[in-house]
């Protein structure tokens, strides 16, 4: 496929969601030919669209490229040969290159962020009184209880309750989890206090690299910085694995993913559907959506309410 080395090439129903702030509007889930490479940097990425053309079924709406440079496409509407093309926004990835030993990667922190970090992790671990404050689960025959204290967990957080993120609840994806298990490429892992799990990580693996994929805690233990205390532990985990080359934290912005994160880069996901009207005013609509979306954030962040609506909203949907 002229060269490029694809981590996954698969037909997909795709998610777009119509947003505004956190709301979710609506959903639109086109059939697309979802193409990954397994690096950014690869030349020629994103295909010719003559290429993308020939690849595509009759069935598909068009292809959905992962991970092209920022560079190369602007947000918005454009045309790519004969498709419409579509970019939402500008995305960024953080991961953590696993090299070298854990004490080193600690090093990257300043005195004090490790010092306050290191306390945390500290403090949990003395209030467990000699009990295990987390565990890792990789085997076909403990995935599933894993599945079902991460399930539990994933129910009471705001990702599952207001934006519909947190872990999936079904047959089909335990099914896939075990799958995964099975084949080595699953790592569950679950913070406990006093023997209760508290906080979750969902990771699997992709070539050399450990995806950081679904996280959640429950929100009465925020005061405890359950989430950071359980993601220290991930990454001490993964350097001692020696199985990996690279933690993936995914697409966007987070504070925890800045501050723990070894590397930086921007890229796009870029939409490439057949050029009709209704494709038109789905992604025009989508993406005006999003600029009021921005505007308003921006308006509410200037007089300082919007951390407070943001709350009020996810007590509503508590």
């Amino acid at each position: 496929m002229n060269e490029i080395q694809f981590e996954s090439v698969r037909k997909a129903k795709v998610r777009l969601k119509y947003l505004l702030g956190e709301l979710v509007l609506g959903n639109w889930y086109p059939e697309l030919l979802v193409l990954t490479p397994r690096r950014f940097e690869q030349e020629g990425w994103p295909l010719a669209p003559e290429v993308l053309a020939e690849m595509l079924g009759d069935e598909n709406d068009g292809a959905f490229c992962r991970k092209v440079p920022a560079e190369n496409f602007e947000p918005g509407l454009g045309k790519y040969g004969s498709f419409l093309s579509y970019v939402p926004y500008r995305d960024v990835l953080y991961y953590v290159s696993v090299s070298g030993s854990f004490t080193e990667y600690l090093n990257k922190f300043s005195t004090k962020s490790r010092q306050n970090l290191t306390r945390s992790v500290r403090r949990f671990a003395e209030r467990q009184q000699g009990l295990p404050s987390w565990e890792v689960y990789v085997d076909y025959e403990t995935i599933s209880e894993f599945y079902s204290e991460a399930l539990r967990i994933s129910k009471q957080t705001y990702q599952t309750k207001l934006l519909h993120a947190g872990l999936a609840d079904s047959e089909a994806f335990l099914e896939h989890m075990k799958n995964l298990a099975r084949n080595g490429q699953a790592r569950g892992y679950l913070l406990r206090d006093s023997g209760r799990a508290i906080a979750f990580a969902w990771c699997r693996q992709q070539g050399d690299r450990l995806i950081y994929d679904t996280v959640g805690y429950l929100p009465e233990f925020s005061n405890l910085s359950a989430g950071t205390v359980l993601l220290y532990h991930i990454i001490e985990d993964v350097f001692s694995s020696g199985n990996y080359k690279e933690i993936d934290f995914g697409p966007g912005e987070a504070q925890y993913k800045s501050m723990f994160s070894t590397h930086r880069k921007e890229f796009v996901d870029l939409y490439l559907l057949r050029d009709t009207v209704r494709h038109r005013i789905l992604v025009s609509a989508h993406y005006y959506l999003l600029l009021i979306s921005g505007a308003i954030g921006r308006l509410l962040e200037r007089y300082g309410v919007k951390k407070y609506l943001k709350a009020w909203i996810r007590r509503l949907k508590s």
